[in-house]
Parts: C-alpha cells; sequence; structure tokens
C-alpha cells in the first residue's frame, strides 16, 4: 500500500467480525462514513476465513465470541500477516487474557464508541 496522502485515511479496507447483526452494521456504517471500505462483516470464523482467503485487508475490528466459538483463528491469521486488529467485544481481561493472541490487543468494549472506533482504525 502506497503512503497515504496528507488528510488521507491510511488503512483502506478493513475486516468487520460481528455475529450480532445490528452491531455490524453499525460497526459497517461508522467506519464506512469514516471513510474506509468494510470486508464483511462476517459473523462467523468460516465467514471471516473466506473473506481472508480472497482479500488481505489493510486492518480489523473483531468480536472475541461468536456464537459458541472464539474468534481466535482469525487473529491469528491477521497476526501471522502482519494486520493490525482492534477488539469491539463485552468480553472482560480475564478472557482475553486466556488467549496469547488476544491478551494485549486494545479492547473498544460494548457498546462501542462508533467515534473512537474510527479515530482508533485510523491510528492503527
Amino acid at each position: 500500500m502506497s503512503k497515504p496522502e496528507r488528510g488521507e485515511v491510511a488503512y483502506r479496507v478493513v475486516l468487520v467480525v460481528e455475529d450480532e447483526f445490528l452491531i455490524a452494521m453499525e460497526l459497517e456504517s461508522a467506519l464506512t462514513d469514516g471513510g474506509f471500505r468494510v470486508l464483511g462483516p462476517a459473523s462467523s470464523v468460516n465467514q471471516a476465513l473466506d473473506l481472508l482467503a480472497k482479500q488481505r485487508p489493510d486492518a480489523a475490528v473483531l468480536d472475541v465470541t461468536l456464537g459458541h466459538e472464539k474468534v481466535t483463528p482469525v487473529a491469528q491469521l491477521l497476526t501471522s500477516w502482519d494486520v493490525p486488529f482492534i477488539l469491539a467485544t463485552a468480553s472482560d481481561a480475564a478472557e482475553l487474557a486466556r488467549h496469547d493472541v488476544l491478551a494485549k490487543v486494545l479492547n473498544l468494549g460494548k457498546p462501542t464508541d462508533m467515534k473512537r472506533l474510527v479515530e482508533v482504525v485510523r491510528s492503527l
């Protein structure tokens, strides 16, 4: 990716992984309004991995618990590619600490402040 011009968004494509439909739509809307192109949203690990097989994002916003599964395989793949990501999850610090790939990642929590989300994604 080329260096952005002044005032231009540094990351163009942001993967969104969120299993709650309304929250996924809110994340997508905030990121789109912020100038990003959204990959997804994906509501499961398999959907996210399918999207990643087709396109590598510049950044990602992940929920941790997707139904009965954890997003860790997606986070591991993103980490192996050096793709920065943040969390937007209700999972507490103790839960996140059980997963090395998630333990030190910024968690914006739920409900997520959408203005802050866009600012953080820009700063990755």
